[in-house]
């Protein structure tokens, strides 16, 4: 009988998923099946990575984690009302499954795709021994209000209270940067900072690595010879502002060797692509701009080397909500940084401590257009090297996967420094012999 501490994940992204919640909880998981019983229950991809072999299976095994497939409602992400009935209708499938599956667990950790998520695991582990970890991509429903999308009176405040309880009951509540951790111990949560841990997102170093421009295929596919690339890379959502990044491009300070590249998908994406002809010239948008979809995961390193400057862009009210994951890749590839977001933010904190880029004002696309023109001009070898540097040392995947196995080894009285080799996995109802179920 496997002796391991379980740790059961809810999270509605998983493999093979490309969206980036799923992919980091896919190599989180995986790594710590090595020390841990890990089962993720999660839900069904919408954007399953290209050529990969996949069936709607409501349980399977990968990479030494059980993975639990629930079916739920997948409406197109563009509509408001789609979005709402998607993120309900996997929230209410997953609590059921809580409920009425044999499952048991040591630790359920609950993320925020979609953000009820910890109330399923505050009522889970209100009536078993398990342990809660709310672990927070993002803070809900600030990111709403933020972004102007709760507008139905009552409806943010009831949603606070209630998940402002579950975090206080839960164990622990893991954060990705200080100015997340900082919002949740002022007013309205006035939550605790001792039960809040601070653990970024990461990239995978040995994965993603510089890859020289004058044999990256994917420049020459794109027939980017001798243009400097700006690109965004990833989600294109409601908390980037990147109508403001087509604005820029269309700005007269604009320079004429830079081509801005969005690679990616997301609620937006739509909207941006009807928004760039109306601002340029079909001629000039063909040379300034262009829509690519979402890479392959193999193909991240010749995608992100591709860039000489990245483009991590946040909302002007969405600080302290949540941290830009795309920042650690785009380091791991050694390319610097324009981080569009204000000052206070942890992105911007972290490439002004390093000089890893340039920071602007989100909302200006004159001053976007004069840091791309100021990153032409001072392109540096340092700086990309001292890019990949920290990736290695800060934001690797390995670095930050040890901080995850020592609190939950903590949590379990099980020390986790060494990863263990996994016997095979036990069926739920061997497992219920030994926990509590829920």
């Amino acid at each position: 009988m496997n002796t391991l501490p379980r740790i059961v994940f809810l999270n509605r992204s998983y493999w093979p998923d490309v969206e980036a919640t799923g992919q980091l909880l896919t190599d989180l998981c995986e790594q710590l099946a090595l020390s841990f019983d890990v089962h993720v229950i999660c839900g069904q991809p919408n954007t399953p990575t290209q050529g990969t072999d996949f069936e709607k299976q409501e349980r399977t095994c990968r990479a030494g984690v059980t993975i639990h497939r629930l079916q739920h409602y997948q409406f197109p992400k563009r509509f408001s009302a789609a979005r709402i009935i998607n993120l309900v209708s996997f929230y209410r499938a997953a609590k059921r499954y809580l409920k009425q599956s044999q499952l048991t667990a040591d630790v359920i950790v609950t993320e925020t795709d979609p953000f009820l998520l910890p109330l399923a695991g505050d009522a889970a582990t209100s009536k078993s021994t398990a342990k809660h970890v709310c672990y927070l991509q993002d803070i809900y429903p600030d990111v709403a209000e933020a972004v102007g999308k709760s507008k139905i009176p009552g409806v943010a405040s009831t949603l606070r209270r209630l998940l402002r309880n579950a975090y206080r009951r839960a164990d622990r509540v893991i954060v990705l940067g200080e100015c997340m951790r900082d919002r949740l111990i002022r007013q309205p949560w006035g939550l605790s900072g001792d039960k809040i841990d601070v653990i970024p997102n990461w990239a995978d170093c040995d994965a993603i690595e510089p890859i020289p421009h004058h044999r990256n295929s994917f420049r020459q596919n794109q027939n980017l010879d001798g243009r400097f690339v700006v690109m965004h890379s990833g989600n294109m959502g409601l908390t980037q502002r990147l109508d403001v990044l087509l604005r820029a491009a269309a700005h007269e300070c604009w320079p004429a060797e830079a081509k801005l590249l969005l690679v990616g998908g997301g609620a937006s994406e739509q909207s941006l692509r009807e928004l760039a002809p109306t601002l340029l010239s079909p001629e000039q948008l063909n040379d300034r701009i262009a829509f690519l979809p979402y890479r392959k995961r193999s193909e991240l390193a010749e995608s992100l080397s591709a860039a000489d400057l990245h483009v991590v862009s946040m909302h002007e009210n969405i600080g302290g909500c949540l941290c830009p994951s795309k920042l650690y890749g785009i380091l791991a590839a050694g390319r610097p940084v324009l981080a569009i977001a204000n000052e206070q933010t942890d992105l911007c904190r972290t490439v002004e401590q390093h000089d890893l880029g340039w920071c602007c004002t989100p909302g200006n696309p004159a001053e976007i257009a004069a840091q791309v023109n100021r990153a032409i001009n001072e392109q540096c070898a340092e700086r990309n090297d001292r890019a990949r540097e920290i990736a290695i040392s800060q934001f690797d995947r390995d670095v930050i996967v040890h901080k995850f196995r020592v609190l939950l080894g903590e949590l379990t009285n099980h020390p986790k420094s060494t990863p263990q080799t996994l016997s095979p996995l036990p069926t739920p109802s061997t497992s219920a012999q030994v926990r509590q179920p829920f």
